[in-house]
């Protein structure tokens, strides 16, 4: 059977949340599906793969033929098919809000009232006298008798009942599961509509001045207790987790480096990946930040009288913890050192109620500034491609090697080259 194809390059352009513009190539499969007839096309990074594509196309024409009168599944078999396959990329928590706007927002129907009023309803099931049930896309359709009409109605339907955030993201949900049912299934499924309803603006994250960072940073030094926790955030740009999850092991103080290899999950326990292939990753220390944790290494509570976690629970007078040990592996829990550490250093510098996530994103956006080569900058932020860097984050591209000296001079920080020689022992 003869298949035309054919492949085109195409120029995109993107914008960041700066509003400056960056361009990439795309190559484009243009072909006839031989399961439905339909034109259809397939985007590629490379001209390589799409031309593997083509042939892989050509190849097995007669087999996806033959395909077209499979059994198509209902919306909601394609959720349930969606959710598995998501099981095992996804941390469990993330998979379970998955679930939860996919029921909620796909399947339906959905409840109408105010936030107290629907989380009675999710408890209990019952609903309050004259409360209203919207109907959402169903689960029972055909995915494939789901028009772009039926899709744009159901969002306007969505608006009604809930934020315009979180219409986005079921509409983002309905688009990956109509992606993946088409990939595997080899059907032609309705497209998502464009600007269904008014554009959801996220709000651009606060952030610190260089003299509010150069503030918390003299307030790291004079505290002995938890000074060392929101240093390295700051010093460093990796994600909380990372650090809640970084072992000693891991920490190499004589040469001035980190390996970030691992998270914590939201119960505390540690995951031996971290959030993707390009998060493994050396981060280098500057000075200033090697001689806190010098001092931080001999006070570190220990496990079974060694060190463990980097960044762990500290041991109070009273409760779990008391006489001077730490409860488990030690274990921080993100919620409680933003609301018993990051907060209340925050309050006692008289400084805004940042996100724990916005050190990241200060260090990230400030060696940009200081004209740190974006890859580089890619890298130790632990990104899987330069692109993420500049759509989410502040940039001047130049060449340099002297990353840390940079973000010294972003902070305006001393050069502290007195660094204890020796390593404590466990």
């Amino acid at each position: 059977m003869s298949t035309h194809t054919n492949i085109t390059k195409r120029r995109i352009q993107q914008k960041n949340r700066e509003g400056e513009v960056f361009e990439y190539d795309r190559y484009v499969l243009h072909y006839k599906d031989p399961a439905t007839g339909k034109r259809r096309m397939k985007r590629f990074d490379t001209r390589k793969e799409a031309e593997a594509a083509r042939n892989d196309l050509i190849k097995n024409a007669d087999a996806l033929k033959r395909r077209k009168n499979g059994k198509v599944p209902t919306l909601g078999e394609a959720v349930e098919y969606w959710l598995q396959c998501k099981q095992s990329t996804v941390q469990p928590h993330t998979h379970h809000s998955y679930g939860q706007v996919a029921n909620d927002f796909i399947i339906g129907p959905t409840f109408k009232g105010t936030q107290l009023e629907k989380t009675r309803y999710n408890d209990t099931g019952k609903k309050p006298d004259g409360a209203k049930m919207i109907m959402m896309l169903g689960g029972s359709n055909r995915i494939d008798e789901i028009s772009t009409a039926d899709i744009r109605m159901w969002y306007q339907r969505m608006l009604t009942v809930t934020s315009t955030y979180n219409a986005k993201l079921a509409k983002k949900h309905l688009s990956s599961i109509f992606r993946l049912i088409e990939e595997d299934y080899e059907i032609r499924l309705a497209r998502m509509p464009s600007r269904p309803g008014p554009a959801h603006r996220r709000q651009n994250r606060k952030l610190l001045t260089n003299d509010q960072v150069r503030m918390v940073l003299d307030e790291a030094e004079r505290d002995k207790k938890w000074g060392a926790y929101y240093a390295f955030l700051l010093l460093t740009g990796v994600r909380p987790s990372e650090m809640l999850g970084l072992l000693w092991e891991s920490v190499d103080l004589e040469n001035g480096t980190v390996l970030i290899c691992r998270t914590q999950n939201m119960d505390g326990t540690l995951k031996e990946t971290p959030k993707t292939e390009a998060g493994i990753r050396q981060i280098p220390l500057n000075n200033r930040l090697r001689e806190m944790l010098y001092e931080w290494q001999e006070r570190c509570p220990r496990v079974d009288g060694k060190l463990f976690r980097a960044f762990p629970a500290q041991p109070n007078e009273y409760g779990r913890g008391g006489g001077g040990r730490i409860h488990n592996d030690g274990r921080l829990l993100l919620s409680n050192f933003r609301i018993r550490v990051w907060y209340p250093m925050l309050d006692r510098l008289g400084l805004p109620r940042i996100s724990i996530y916005a050190a990241r994103h200060m260090v990230i956006s400030y060696l940009q500034a200081q004209g740190v080569e974006v890859g580089l900058v890619a890298k130790i932020a632990g990104h899987s491609s330069p692109q993420i860097t500049l759509q989410y984050y502040t940039h001047a591209v130049r060449e340099y090697d002297d990353m840390m000296d940079k973000l010294d001079a972003a902070f305006a920080l001393e050069d502290r080259s007195s660094i204890k020689s020796t390593q404590v022992q466990e």
